[in-house]
């Protein structure tokens, strides 16, 4: 775990004091945090961002933990990076989030005041640097998520790509399934992100309950890693009135989820 430029034990990375790229808007993610844990996934870069901003009032507390390999800077109203969980301003309050070198996934903890300590609680070293994140824009709209149940330190258990089920099976089950009108099943394949796109589950159902049938045609692996994985799909829509279309984003990027051990839907692009 890197927070704010500490070197983690295993690793020769480092993380700088503070950020020396910009933060594009549509990385951008607006949260809602309570005494309820929040849990955020996502996957960066060390030249691409992701930031999370959320409201909090002076005197509360705010405590995170990861146990992933990256890089974190929080940034207080006036704009200047704190080293303390005690929020002394009340405003809009910025985390951005960076790999310390190459690609990483993560999966972050957050909460305001919580009431049962996160295990490992991770708190913000380094001196405060003030500097502004450049965010271009507006971020998204508002989301909440639902508390996660509570945390252990216990690490997740390794899963050998022999066990998992390919990505182009996963691809073809989640459109059968689709067919099937199986929404809550097809829901928890996406990631978080994903479902931020889609927006709330009810428009989700409202969607896919507007086509009448999914023709499924040729689903191919283009590129796999440990936790990534990149697949072509051959989709028709066929709706209740009467029209029918070709899915043009038919490339499909899957991360790997190591919490519910599948793959899930991360985005979906043109070939």
């Amino acid at each position: 775990m890197l927070i704010s430029g500490c070197i983690p034990n295993n690793s020769t990375s480092k993380c700088p004091d503070k950020p020396v790229g910009s933060l594009d808007s549509k990385n951008v993610k607006n949260i809602q945090l309570s005494s309820q844990i929040t849990t955020e996934t996502g996957q960066v870069r060390q030249d691409k961002y992701v930031g999370y901003t959320f409201t909090a009032n002076a005197g509360q507390k705010l405590t995170y933990q990861t146990n992933d390999d990256i890089c974190i800077w929080v940034y207080a109203p006036n704009n200047d990076i704190i080293n303390s969980k005690d929020l002394s301003q009340t405003g809009k309050y910025t985390i951005q989030i960076a790999a310390p070198q190459g690609v990483r996934n993560f999966e972050f903890k957050l909460g305001l005041d919580i009431i049962q300590p996160l295990a490992s609680n991770a708190e913000i070293p380094k001196p405060i640097r003030k500097t502004k994140p450049e965010i271009t824009t507006e971020p998204t709209p508002e989301t909440t998520t639902e508390p996660t149940p509570k945390i252990t330190t216990e690490p997740t258990p390794e899963i050998t790509t022999e066990n998992r089920i390919e990505p182009e099976k996963f691809v073809r089950d989640h459109y059968i399934s689709l067919n099937n009108r199986e929404y809550n099943q097809t829901w928890h394949n996406l990631s978080q992100r994903f479902q931020n796109e889609v927006g709330s589950y009810s428009q989700y159902e409202e969607w896919w309950n507007k086509v009448r049938e999914i023709r499924i045609g040729n689903i191919t692996s283009i590129k796999q890693s440990k936790n990534t994985a990149i697949v072509d799909a051959d989709l028709w829509y066929f709706m209740n009135d009467g029209k029918d279309f070709k899915d043009t984003n038919n490339r499909i990027y899957l991360i790997w989820s190591y919490d519910s051990k599948t793959w899930l839907f991360y985005r979906k692009s043109p070939a």
